[in-house]
C-alpha cells in the first residue's frame, strides 16, 4: 500500500468472492510476473523491434514521416490509427515481437474435439505458438524480414487474422487496445526525432531466446541511438 492506494494485489487477496486457491502465494507471483511482461515488457519490445527496423530504413523512416504531415503534431490514437503506413509498420512491429512467445494452452475438460479427422480426448492440452504463425511462409513470405507493405491493401487485411501477438478468442489480451495507443503515440512522437544507430545490429532485435517473450542473443545491450538533433519538424 503506498498514500493509501491499495494495489491489486491487496485487492485479489482480501475479495470475498474469490476461493482460497486464487489467494495463495503461487497465484500473486503469477499475477505479478503478468502484470510485468504483458503489461510492459511485451510492448516495449514490439515498440523498440519497430523503431529499430525504422531507423535501419531511411525510406519506410520518411514514409512514415510523410504520413504523419497529414495530421497535426498533438494528433490523437484514433486519428493516428488511420494512418495506414503506420499501422502496418506497427503491425509488422508486433509480428516479430511475437507477444507471448511460450504455448498458451487450451483445454476442452469435458469434450471430445475434432480437428481434420483427429480426434482429441478431453482434457488434453492443445497448443502452438505465435512463432509459428508469424513465421509461417505461407502467409508471411521471408517471414524474418521487416515488411510493413504486406499488411497493406486486401491481402493484408486478410492476413490480419494470422497475427497472434495479442492472442485470439476469448482469451485475446485484455489490454490489446491500451497497447496499440501506447505503441501508436510513442512511435509518432519519437519518429519526429532525428536519431541515428549506435552499436546496434539486427542480432539486437532477433528472436534467440524464449523467456516468455523473445529476447536476442546472449550479451545484447539491446537498441541504441544517439540524437543528431532537435525534433524534425512534420
Amino acid at each position: 500500500m503506498r498514500d493509501g492506494k491499495r494495489s491489486i494485489f491487496y485487492e485479489l487477496r482480501d475479495n470475498p468472492n474469490l476461493p482460497p486457491m486464487e489467494k495463495s502465494s503461487l497465484r500473486l507471483e503469477h499475477e505479478g510476473t503478468l502484470l510485468v511482461m504483458a503489461g510492459t515488457e511485451s510492448t516495449a519490445k514490439s515498440i523498440v523491434i519497430t523503431h529499430y527496423h525504422l531507423l535501419d530504413n531511411p525510406e519506410m523512416l520518411a514514409r512514415v514521416r510523410s504520413e504523419l504531415r497529414t495530421v497535426s503534431e498533438n494528433a490523437s490514437w484514433s486519428e493516428l490509427e488511420r494512418l495506414p503506413y503506420l499501422s502496418a509498420c506497427i503491425a509488422e512491429g508486433n509480428r516479430l515481437s511475437f507477444g507471448v512467445t511460450a504455448r498458451v494452452c487450451r483445454i476442452a475438460p469435458d469434450e471430445t474435439l475434432n480437428y481434420k479427422g483427429v480426434s482429441i480426448p478431453p482434457g488434453t492440452p492443445v497448443s502452438m505458438t505465435s512463432l509459428c504463425a508469424h513465421t509461417d511462409e505461407n502467409w508471411f513470405p521471408d517471414p524474418w524480414a521487416f515488411n510493413p507493405d504486406r499488411w497493406l491493401g486486401a491481402e493484408g487485411m486478410a492476413r490480419r487474422r494470422y497475427q497472434m501477438a495479442f492472442n485470439k478468442g476469448t482469451r485475446i489480451c485484455i489490454g490489446i487496445n491500451l497497447a496499440h495507443a501506447e505503441m501508436f503515440l510513442v512511435i509518432a512522437a519519437v519518429v519526429r526525432w532525428n536519431l541515428e544507430l549506435f552499436e546496434t545490429a539486427k542480432t539486437d532485435v532477433e528472436f534467440v531466446h524464449d523467456y516468455q517473450v523473445a529476447f536476442p542473443k546472449m550479451g545484447s545491450k539491446g537498441v541504441r541511438a544517439v540524437v543528431r538533433g532537435r525534433p524534425v519538424s512534420l
